[in-house]
Formats: structure tokens, sequence, C-alpha cells
């Protein structure tokens, strides 16, 4: 692993913590700390969504035109201001613009930084190298909310988490090696040559399909469900499982991603979350072993999934629009994020809850056609 490597890595990790100091409590700081109502609150947690759209579209064009560590920095350094206003701003319109800021900055980081590592590696070691990147991140997450449940005030979680991407920034400007700004200039083709090429298309279409039905049936149908069971505190241990299934479960993937092809790794984590699915959905077990089971296999997909999309994207991509094309899967997998929510809302008004995670087994069957049709060699 180069240095580079070890360095950019390690900034993603500190990044992570800081994540997870504040995901879980941004409805509770906007509400409880600085008065917003809670119906605002949980409305603008989805100004983070909203504003990742952009964010990703403009990451695409800084990375291919000054290169990725430039357009990750720019984002780190957007994160950094968000989180600050969060922590020291009270208006409801200056926190909105803050979060919104979050999430901007945080979309811009991350197809930067998958630009920055397929450079970093052969396209051989992209699988793996995604794979670990994963695993740490989670860790990372996992770390930081562990951390954050000893802070007494909140306020102290955004600024801290502001340190953090400070800590990732530096990292990041340490990674540099000379050979990795691209060549795309400003009369270029743009993304108008990504709808050109019918692989990246198909690949896309692949990554909204698992993105809904894995990531988005996981965050929006398996609460549903345990609230149906009456049991809505397994969510809890079913996050612990999740965790400690994609750390524990890293060396395995690290072979998988060694042994199979994008292709057949895709197929795999779609399988495994059908699992997950049909369990939810046929099986009348106490739901005190089917959901924490179900996270365990949704765990599992994830690892096989993680390397997979990003090494048939980056196999596609040539070097001057290899930025674009990571945010063009970033973009992907955030729009199937929203298309998953959405389909688990619906199911639960209609309530046809069981008919969710049905349809998300049909959504991964669909992808699993689509991905064995896609020749993931590079141009």
């Amino acid at each position: 692993m180069p240095a580079a490597l070890r360095r950019l890595l390690f900034g993603d990790v500190v990044s992570a913590a800081g994540i997870g100091l504040t995901q879980p409590y941004l409805v509770i700081l906007l509400h409880s700390g600085k008065g917003i109502p809670l119906a605002a609150a949980t409305a603008m947690t989805a100004l983070l969504a909203l504003a990742s759209f952009p964010g990703n579209w403009l990451s695409g064009v800084l990375t291919d035109r000054h290169g990725g560590r430039l357009a990750m920095t720019a984002g780190l350094a957007t994160t950094v201001c968000g989180l600050v206003l969060v922590a020291a701003g009270s208006h409801p319109l200056l926190l909105g613009c803050a979060v919104a800021a979050v999430g901007f900055g945080w979309a811009v980081t991350l197809p930067a930084y998958a630009t920055l590592i397929a450079g970093l590696v052969p396209e051989a070691a992209h699988r793996r190298t995604f794979t670990l990147q994963f695993a740490l991140f989670n860790a990372g997450m996992g770390a930081g909310s562990a951390v954050a449940v000893l802070v007494a005030d909140l306020t102290w979680l955004w600024w801290a988490a502001a340190g953090t991407c400070l800590v990732a920034i530096v990292a990041v400007r340490c990674s540099y090696t000379g050979g990795q700004r691209t060549t795309s200039t400003l009369a270029g083709p743009g993304y108008r040559a990504l709808l050109a090429d019918r692989r990246l298309l198909r690949v896309l279409l692949v990554a909204v399909l698992t993105s809904a039905a894995g990531y988005g049936v996981y965050t929006a149908g398996l609460p549903v469900l345990a609230i149906h069971s009456g049991r809505p505190d397994l969510m809890s241990w079913a996050g612990v499982a999740n965790c400690l299934t994609i750390v524990a479960g890293l060396p395995l993937a690290l072979r998988a991603g060694v042994r199979l092809t994008p292709p057949r790794l895709v197929a795999a984590a779609a399988a495994v979350w059908s699992a997950g699915w049909l369990l939810c959905a046929t099986v009348t077990t106490p739901a005190w072993a089917v959901l924490p089971l179900a996270a365990v296999l949704m765990g599992a997909g994830e690892l096989l999934l993680s390397g997979a999309l990003p090494a048939m994207v980056n196999a596609l991509a040539p070097d001057a629009l290899r930025g674009r094309y990571n945010a063009a899967l970033t973009f992907a997998m955030t729009a199937g994020m929203w298309a998953g929510p959405l389909l688990a809302a619906a199911a639960t008004a209609l309530g046809l809850l069981r008919l969710l995670f049905a349809a998300a087994v049909a959504l991964l069957a669909l992808a699993t056609v689509l991905v064995h049709r896609t020749d993931p060699a590079p141009r």
C-alpha cells in the first residue's frame, strides 16, 4: 500500500469519526439545543441529501479540471464551515444553510476521494482498496458514535467533527504524489460524454437499483418493521450487528474481491440482501431474531458491493473524465437512497410492508441481470 494511500485512508477514518459523532444527533441538536420545532428539524435533515446532488456534479468538474486533491480539500473545507455554523448558529435560516453546506461539502469530497484512490493503486487492486476503504470508514463512524455517548453537551460534537475534517484536509494535502492531476480542459466534452457510454449507463442503473433496494430499504424499511413489531429499540442492536459484520467480515471480503469479478460481486451482494429481505417478508420469528440477522446480511452485502461498483466505473473511465465518472456513480447511489425511503413510505401508507421487501428482491434480481450484461473492461 503506497504511503500516500495510507495517509489518505487515515484522514478518511478520522473524518468518518466526525460523521459518527454528529449524524445520529442532528435532529436532537436542532430541536432540543437550538429550539427548532421537531417537524422543521426533521425536514432540515433532508437538506443533507438535497445539497448532495449539485455537490456531486461540481465535484466531477473540479476533479477533472484541477485534480482530486484540490476538489477534496475544497469539499472538506466547506464541510468544516457548515459544521462550525451548526455549532455556533441559532437562527433557523442560518442553521438550514449550515446543514446544506455540510451535505454539499461532503458530496464534493466523495467522488474526488474515489478518484484519488483510483490514481494511487493499479486497476487490479481497485476492488480490494475500495472494500478496505469502506470497512475502515464504517469503523471510524462506529468509533465516533461510541465517543458521542460520553459527551453531555451536543454542541461540542460539531466542534469536534470540524476538527476531524481539518485533520482529513492535512492528510489529503500530504497524500499528493505529483501524478494525480487530469488533463480535461474547459472545452472538453464534460458530462455529455457520459451519456454516450452505454456501459456506464448500465452500471449507473445497477447502482440506482441496488442502492434503492439495499441501502434505501435498510434505512427506511427496517425501522418501520421494528415499529410494527413493537420493538423499535432493536434498531440499535441491528446497527451494532451491521457494523460488526462489516469490520469482522473485511478479510473474507478482500479474498472475494480477488477471486470474483465485479459483476459476480454485485450479484453476490444482491443475493445476500435478497435473503435478508425474504427473511423480513416471510419469517414469523419474533423481530428480536429477524432484525439483527437482516442487518448482518445487509453488512455482508455492503462489503461485497463496496469494491465492485467503483472498480467497474473506474475501469470504464478515461483519465480525462475520471472525476465525472466517479461523481456520476455517487449521484446514482444517492438517487437510489432517496428512492428507497419513498418506496418504504408508500408501502407503509398502503399497509403493504411485506410487499416492500418482495419488491426489493425483484429490483435486486433486475440489477443482477443488468450487471452481467455489462463488460467491465476498459475502453
